[in-house]
C-alpha cells in the first residue's frame, strides 16, 4: 500500500449525468477504474484518477480534454466540465478523502463507512470498514450498492432455506449448516468480499488484476477482522480457474476451496462481461446467482442479450446515475 510519495491526479467535476461517461472514457485510458464521488445533494460529480508520480499522464490529459470539448459542442453537456491535473502528497491525498468519504447507508442492515469515521450501529446492524487508498469500491456509486445489496438477498435466501432444512430434518438429527460462497470479480477495495465475510459466507474469494486492488483489499481485510475467511487472488478474470479442493482460505497461490459460487459479482465493464460471459456461468452453482454491474446504460441491452443467450433470466434490475445493474439466475 502507497504510505509516502507522490500521486498524480486526473481530476475531472462533472455534471452528474455524464459521471458514467467519463468514468468510461478515463477507464479505457488508463486500463483502470477511477474513483467516483457524489454527494447527497446537488448535481456534481468527481472522478478522480490515481497514478504513480512517475508515469507520464500527458496523453491521458489530453484526451479527457477533447472528450470534455467534444461534449460541449454537441450540447450534450447540462453544465461546466473541468478537467485538471496535480501532483499531490500521498499524505495529502489520504486527508482529503477524510474530508470527502463519509459512512454511506446500504440498507437498514448494512452500512460501509471510512476507518475513520465512527458508526452507532444497531444491533443486528453489520458495519464494513473501508479505506479505499487507490482502490474502486467505498459502496457510494450505484454499481456497488446494488451488488452488497443482492449479497445481503443471497443470505437471507439462504437463512430461510436452512430454516425449512432444519424443520424437514428435525428428526435426523440435525443438519450441517451449509453457508453460501461468494466470488467477486473485480474486488478493488474488497467491500464484497468483506460484506460476504461479516455476514457469515464461505467461502469467499476475490479477484483483481490490479496489483494495487489486492494489496488494499488484503489491507481492508485484516482491517475487518475476516482475513482468515477471504481469499484475494491477484490475476485477470480469463485466468481465474478455481479448484474444488485447495489450500484454506487467505492462501495467495490462486487457488481457492470451491469451484462454483451461490453468488457470482462481476462489477466490469461491458466488453469484460460479454467476453466473459461463458466463464462468469460455469463459476455459477446450479440455482445460484450472477450480479452484473458496471454497464452503461447504452450498452444494457447488448449485454443482456448475451447472457440471455446462456440462459439467463433477470430476478433484479436497477438503474441509477446512467448505470444499470442486474441479478441473474438460470
Amino acid at each position: 500500500m502507497i504510505t509516502h510519495g507522490k500521486l498524480q491526479q486526473i481530476l475531472v467535476t462533472v455534471p452528474r449525468r455524464l459521471e458514467p461517461a467519463f468514468t468510461m472514457h478515463l477507464r479505457s485510458l488508463a486500463g483502470q477504474w477511477p474513483t467516483s464521488w457524489m454527494p447527497a445533494s446537488g448535481d456534481r460529480a468527481e472522478i478522480s484518477l490515481f497514478l504513480p508520480a512517475r508515469r507520464g499522464t500527458e496523453k491521458i490529459l489530453r484526451s479527457a480534454r477533447a472528450f470534455r470539448d467534444i461534449l460541449d459542442g454537441l450540447g450534450l453537456a447540462p453544465g461546466p466540465i473541468r478537467v485538471r491535473r496535480k501532483i499531490i502528497r500521498v499524505q495529502d491525498w489520504a486527508r482529503a478523502w477524510r474530508n470527502s468519504f463519509e459512512p454511506v447507508q446500504i440498507s437498514p442492515s448494512l452500512v460501509v463507512k471510512p476507518t475513520w469515521a465512527k458508526w452507532p450501529a444497531r444491533e443486528g446492524q453489520t458495519v464494513v470498514e473501508i479505506d479505499p487508498t487507490l482502490a474502486f469500491g467505498t459502496g457510494h456509486h450505484p454499481t456497488t450498492a446494488f451488488c452488497l445489496r443482492m449479497v445481503e438477498r443471497v443470505k437471507a435466501e439462504g437463512g430461510r432455506q436452512k430454516a425449512e432444512g432444519r424443520r424437514q430434518k428435525a428428526e435426523s438429527g440435525g443438519e450441517r449448516a451449509v453457508m453460501p460462497s461468494l466470488l467477486d470479480c473485480g474486488c478493488g477495495t474488497g467491500i464484497l468480499t468483506i460484506a460476504a465475510a461479516k455476514l457469515g459466507y464461505a467461502p469467499v474469494v476475490g479477484v483483481d488484476h490490479d496489483r494495487q486492488a489486492v494489496r488494499v483489499a488484503r489491507a481492508n481485510t485484516r482491517l475487518n477482522r475476516v482475513e482468515r475467511g477471504v481469499e484475494i487472488v491477484r490475476g485477470a478474470l480469463e485466468d481465474f480457474s478455481p479448484a474444488p479442493h485447495a489450500p484454506s482460505a487467505g492462501s495467495r497461490n490462486g487457488r481457492t476451496s470451491a469451484a462454483k459460487f451461490n453468488l457470482v459479482t462481476a462489477n466490469l465493464a461491458a466488453d469484460v462481461l460479454m467476453k466473459n460471459a461463458r466463464r462468469l456461468t460455469r463459476l455459477v452453482r446450479p440455482g445460484g446467482m450472477l450480479a452484473l454491474a458496471g454497464v452503461l446504460d447504452r450498452d444494457a441491452r447488448q449485454v443482456m442479450a448475451v447472457f440471455h443467450r446462456l440462459g439467463w433470466r433477470g430476478v433484479a434490475r436497477e438503474r441509477a446515475g446512467g448505470w444499470t445493474s442486474w441479478a441473474m439466475r438460470r
